[in-house]
């Protein structure tokens, strides 16, 4: 018997697991918690995955009082970083999607570590959030003329326990 799938998680599937027989799969208008279940075990294995694809394995349960923190802080990062603020005069497409390349838990919830990376502009952003605060590394080929609106703080020193989820070697100072 076949195991049920959404479009989207077959094609997710086909795109980041390495080896994956579509003949395994019937296309549904549900998907089998065995399957989604597998998948984020895969995941979190075989980073980094699209933040999207990652989203869809990962939905917090709902009995936590803070779920909805890791679809806000998947928005403010595709939506509001990638489109809006920090790339707004640079072309976005599919190519370009933010990656999942870690994750942390916060208050019991499952959050990702973003990695954003364009080289056609010299850019790298790695970040996460852990509800109360955003950390995050920028490694940039020219200066950035950039207005943070006053959130971001050079003098205050970065604690690499509060990290969590960040590679060794991507935590920096201020």
């Amino acid at each position: 018997m076949k195991m049920k799938a959404q479009k989207v998680f077959l094609e997710d599937m086909e795109k980041y697991i390495k080896d994956f027989n579509p003949e395994d799969y019937e296309e549904s208008l549900e998907t089998d918690t065995a399957v989604i279940l597998q998948t984020r075990e895969y995941y979190d294995n075989h980073l980094p995955v699209g933040v999207a694809a990652w989203q869809r394995v990962n939905k917090p349960e709902d009995r936590l009082i803070f779920k909805s923190a890791m679809y806000e802080q998947i928005g403010f990062v595709r939506d509001s970083i990638c489109d809006r603020l920090v790339f707004s005069d640079v072309s976005w497409d599919e190519h370009d999607e933010p990656l999942v390349i870690s994750h942390h838990y916060s208050k019991s919830v499952k959050l990702p570590v973003f990695k954003i990376e364009r080289e056609d502009v010299g850019l790298v952003l790695i970040m996460r959030c852990n509800i109360y605060d955003w950390k995050i590394t920028v490694e940039s080929k020219k200066p950035i003329e950039c207005d943070f609106m006053g959130i971001i703080d050079t003098e205050k020193p970065v604690n690499k326990f509060c990290c969590e989820g960040f590679p060794k070697d991507k935590i920096y100072g201020s």
